[in-house]
């Protein structure tokens, strides 16, 4: 589901907008993220809903209402994303400047925060309504599904707890 995708895109930008902020606070040089990263979303892979509902075996009721879901989910994700790359734009611009405003940065990471938890809030409203449309035999298959398709390796790198000399502990 693009639901999915979009939750997961949204924990990507997330860890991108900490990185180039933090590179900037640092007065670091900047080179700007790989296209679809930093200007606007990327966008996600080609989604079969077809063969999806083929799979979970859906009545026509059923059919309609995850489609209604799915497309409402999906707008109100679209929204909140777009919303949220302004906020991070607006806490770069400012960044850049040597001496910001402290205060409209906290304004500006405190709606952040608040986008970011009605991103958790549709999320978990689309959960509880995908146990209200599906049964539980068709919700397995659908997380069955998005097992298959949605591969995430682990972080490179060593992300284990380092001690005070910089070495992993």
């Amino acid at each position: 589901m693009v639901f999915w995708r979009l939750c997961c895109m949204v924990i990507v930008t997330s860890l991108i907008g900490v990185l180039v902020l933090g590179a900037l606070a640092q007065g670091q040089p900047f080179s700007p993220p790989p296209r679809g990263m930093g200007g606007q979303p990327p966008t996600p892979p080609s989604f079969d809903r077809e063969a999806l509902f083929a799979r979970l075996n859906l009545t026509s009721q059923q059919r309609t209402q995850l489609i209604n879901l799915m497309n409402e989910t999906e707008e109100k994700i679209r929204q909140l994303l777009t919303k949220l790359h302004e906020q991070r734009m607006q806490l770069m611009q400012l960044y850049q400047q040597y001496q910001f405003d402290e205060k409209a940065a906290q304004r500006i990471i405190q709606s952040i925060n608040q986008t970011q938890a009605e991103l958790l809030k549709v999320h978990h409203e689309n959960q509880k309504q995908l146990r209200r449309i599906l049964d539980k035999e068709q919700f397995e298959r659908w997380n069955q599904w998005w097992k298959e398709r949605m591969f995430f390796p682990p972080p490179k790198g060593d992300w284990g707890r380092r001690g005070r000399d910089g070495k992993p502990g």
